[in-house]
């Protein structure tokens, strides 16, 4: 079902509830009105009846105008009747009923009459003559009321019915002209392209909802955009990288084959292509890590990492690849860390051994084997690893960028690298609810800032 039919069938029936209960409130307070002027009627013509024993000039004096089938009776101390208006009645009273007459003074009464459509209504009072008990009884048919309220339930029920039908058709319409703009909105998409991602929706000059709908469908459509951009970038990049090394191997090996004829030539060739496989191998391991963080969710099982210990075997691990760089490791321990002060964090570690080898991995080839810093400061709710090199530096219009796979900056030059590195670190830290900073400055070296959140801490650092 459309939300325009769901919007005309919940209006429908909104209003018709509201009919219904109108129309009862007006029905029943009509009829509360006529059987309290039938009432009214009734009782003056009960005490009229007082005087048929009596002066019966003065009773057909008052009931001049008598009410439609009025019946009038009066019963003595026995139950026996005494006058009568007609010889026969609809409604003969039992001594029980003449009983609760006596005992109440006044009684109403109503009861059902074979000729006629409603009850037939009645007054029987107690009045005393010469010292003896006697009962007047009325009995009339409210024709001219209930000619009324028959009229009024005709007028209400058919009224209603077509205010109903009305109201049934204003608001499909209405609910059309309301559900317009979002019908031109799945129009424009029902016609765009699947493979164009620069499709964007046209909004107008509208200020409504349809409007702020579009408005976050573009924003939505821009970020595929970028998305697909970025795949496209990374793959093309990825495969290049990958058939570059396997390419310079296989051209190592055919030349081997081909020319090599002494031992020395043969190990030179088989360590050209060792080197080649090891550039492929590693890249290969940065696109799995991608991969493998990118399908993560942050409800996996996590361990305790001692997070001092993980950063000082990425120190041992980039002292054996790079034996000639300085490394400057120092430790700080804030004040507001308690003396038994433990670095433990939540999380996988070998993806954070393999964020803190990427960054240190970086500012040892940019760096010209210039000194490194290594900061580790625990504080009382985090660990803070601090990496200052001394090397070339990013350009300002590469830092906006500088997370984004694949990508690397003007000023690398020969430098071997893979663009993927930074991206895998952001990726790595965000899940272990830590923050990652970078500040650089071209040709004076680049501060890394790696902020992890601990596990005796009552605050979670949310990543940024």
């Amino acid at each position: 079902m459309s939300i325009k039919q769901n919007i005309t069938i919940a209006f429908t029936l909104v209003v018709a509830t509201i009919l219904v209960l109108f129309s009862l409130f007006v029905y029943y307070s009509y009829e509360d009105y006529r059987a309290d002027l039938m009432l009214e009627r009734l009782s003056v013509r009960a005490e009229a009846t007082k005087k048929m024993l009596s002066s019966p000039e003065t009773f057909k004096t008052d009931n001049f105008f008598p009410l439609a089938e009025q019946y009038e009776a009066v019963y003595d101390q026995h139950n026996d009747l005494v006058v009568a208006t007609a010889q026969t009645s609809d409604y003969v009273p039992d001594a029980g009923f003449l009983k609760t007459v006596r005992s109440k003074k006044k009684y109403k009464f109503a009861y059902n009459s074979p000729f006629f459509d409603f009850k037939k209504e009645g007054v029987a009072l107690t009045y005393f003559k010469n010292g003896k008990p006697f009962v007047a009884l009325v009995t009339a048919y409210d024709v001219h009321g209930y000619n009324m309220s028959r009229t009024l339930r005709f007028s209400l029920f058919f009224g209603n019915l077509l205010a109903l039908i009305v109201i049934g058709i204003t608001g499909y319409f209405f609910s059309r002209r309301a559900m317009l703009p979002f019908d031109e909105l799945i129009k424009q998409m029902d016609r765009a392209p699947i493979s164009d991602f620069g499709f964007r929706i046209v909004q107008g000059t509208r200020q409504d909802e349809a409007a702020s709908l579009a408005s976050s469908f573009n924003g939505l459509l821009q970020k595929i955009k970028e998305l697909a951009d970025n795949q496209r970038s990374f793959i093309s990049y990825a495969s290049h990288e990958l058939r570059t090394p396997l390419t310079v191997i296989k051209g190592v090996l055919e030349t081997s084959l081909s020319y090599d004829v002494d031992k020395v030539q043969l190990q030179q060739s088989a360590q050209e292509a060792v080197n080649q496989v090891n550039h492929a191998i590693e890249l290969s391991n940065n696109l799995l890590f991608l991969a493998e963080v990118d399908g993560l969710r942050l409800t996996v099982d996590k361990r305790d990492i001692n997070v001092t210990d993980l950063v000082m075997d990425s120190v041992s691990y980039i002292q054996r690849k790079y034996p000639s760089q300085p490394l400057e490791l120092e430790f700080i321990q804030d004040e507001s860390a308690s003396d038994d002060f433990q670095a433990v964090t939540e999380g996988i570690p070998h993806l954070l051994r393999s964020a803190f080898n990427n960054v240190l991995d970086n500012a040892c080839k940019y760096s010209d084997f210039k000194p490194i810093s290594i900061k580790i400061i625990e504080e009382k709710e985090l660990i803070r690893i601090i990496i200052t090199d001394q090397g070339i530096g990013i350009l300002p219009e590469d830092l906006e960028n500088i997370f984004m796979p694949m990508m690397r900056g003007k000023n690398t030059g020969t430098i071997t690298g893979f663009g993927i590195g930074l991206s895998l670190v952001k990726k790595i830290i965000d899940f272990h609810l830590g923050t990652f900073e970078i500040d650089s400055v071209a040709g004076k070296g680049t501060t890394v800032a790696i902020h992890l959140p601990l596990k005796s801490s009552n605050r979670i650092l949310m990543p940024v």
